[in-house]
């Protein structure tokens, strides 16, 4: 199947004590309050026996999620969908996300003490992505579901205002404090999520889904809803973490397990993703391995061929285990090696300021020099003057006779009169 020829890897896949992701204590703290709520069966869940395509082709992947908690993940060996098991059930998620996801995943119980998940960058990104399939509109209605704080949807409408394009936008999140957040940024914003909207009776010409669709847990029932809420010739904008994209995330550091996390359901790759998508009735106008997607409404019913994605899957898995396993030690002296380099690239920069700064004394040194030079010479032409001036009474007083008193005695005025204008003007 594999290129690679690491047929260890599924076993290292199962590790149960391997917990890739540290917590600081508000997280750890969370993470034994969301146990005793699963134990206790405040918090629910459901064990997953069939695909969202139809397939009951379930393989088991792994044991436990980057928390070291108890959801493991499969795949379906027909589309390649990795599915996560046993999953949080849809009643339970409004509690789940209201009390231990933000906590969990990022540490702070309060949404101000966090950063958001994309706090620049992500809101122009996406404008600029729909911009091209907009056709000239330029007004548009715009949903986020899960719009968290609200920094993708101030960041869109301010990008598309550059380009004249007005935005009314409207936010749905379970967190209260998200919800906040929105409101402080004059957004819309509404607790809940598609079935809050769909009851409002309000279509959208946008409807963003930016890392939430991996979130849901009946994806296709949710296309059913979407369907419902974009207009005839809307676009939908959905991103998830790209499975088959886990090698350029630093943070993953080429490990599958630190990908996984119990609040993402499903976990998707471009191939996947276009099938859960078409089996709602959607079909792509842009999509990369990212997973950055572009989807319109789509009448006809084209399927996509997954037969050969449950393999790509499984042999990208297979070389990132192999990475993390065998390529670690070079991995981590290259991360070394780059530190270092940024070390020494932080010394040269500190050596080009200190050089630059000496520099600039010189240069002020150079011009006070170069003014007292200006100034010695003009000093010295004015010696000039003083001694030729000098030079020439003298001459005169001695080619005079000493027959002739009165002129002898005024050249000699003239002397003193040369000494004492020069007297007055140096010995002052």
């Amino acid at each position: 199947m594999s290129e690679v020829n690491f047929p260890q890897f599924r076993d290292l896949l199962l590790e149960k004590n391997r917990i890739p992701r540290r917590l600081n204590p508000t997280a750890a703290d969370k993470k034994q309050q969301f146990l005793m709520s699963l134990d206790s069966g405040v918090i629910s869940t459901r064990e997953i026996t069939v695909c969202p395509c139809g397939s009951s082709s379930l393989e088991k992947l792994t044991e436990t999620d980057r928390f070291g908690l108890p959801f493991g993940s499969l795949i379906c060996r027909d589309c390649g969908l990795v599915l996560t098991n046993p999953s949080l059930a849809k009643d339970s998620l409004a509690e789940y996300y209201e009390k231990y996801y933000h906590a969990l995943n990022y540490g702070h119980l309060h949404m101000h003490e966090q950063q958001a998940l994309f706090k620049l960058g992500q809101g122009k990104k996406i404008f600029n992505l729909i911009e091209k399939f907009l056709n000239g509109r330029k007004s548009l209605d715009v949903l986020e579901i899960g719009a968290g704080t609200g920094n993708v949807l101030s960041e869109l409408k301010q990008e598309a205002a550059l380009h004249n394009v007005s935005v009314a936008e409207t936010a749905t999140e379970y967190s209260s404090d998200c919800i906040s957040e929105c409101e402080d940024k004059g957004i819309n914003a509404v607790y809940g999520d598609a079935d809050t909207m769909l009851s409002a009776g309000k279509t959208f010409d946008i409807i963003i889904l930016s890392h939430v669709f991996e979130h849901f847990t009946e994806p296709l029932a949710e296309t059913e809803k979407l369907k419902k809420l974009l207009n005839p010739d809307g676009l939908l904008y959905i991103e998830v973490p790209g499975l088959m994209n886990i090698h350029s995330i630093n943070t993953y550091n080429f490990d599958f397990l630190e990908y996984l996390t119990h609040a993402h359901i499903h976990n998707f790759n471009s191939v996947s993703l276009q099938n859960i998508m078409a089996l709602g009735g959607f079909k792509p106008l842009y999509i990369n391995e990212a997973v950055e997607a572009v989807f319109t409404r789509s009448d006809s019913e084209e399927k996509v061929d997954c037969s050969g994605n449950y393999s790509a899957v499984m042999t990208y898995l297979e070389k990132l285990v192999f990475c993390r396993e065998f390529l670690k030690d070079g991995i981590d002296s290259f991360r070394r090696g780059l530190n270092n380099a940024k070390e020494e690239l932080a010394n040269v920069h500190r050596w080009h300021e200190h050089e630059k700064k000496e520099a600039e004394k010189y240069a002020r040194w150079h011009k006070t020099e170069k003014e007292n030079f200006l100034k010695t010479s003009k000093w010295l032409d004015t010696e000039k003057k003083v001694v030729s001036e000098l030079m020439h009474t003298l001459d005169e007083y001695f080619k005079t006779p000493y027959t002739s008193i009165s002129l002898k005695i005024k050249k000699l005025k003239s002397i003193r009169e040369v000494f004492e204008k020069y007297r007055k003007r140096y010995l002052r």
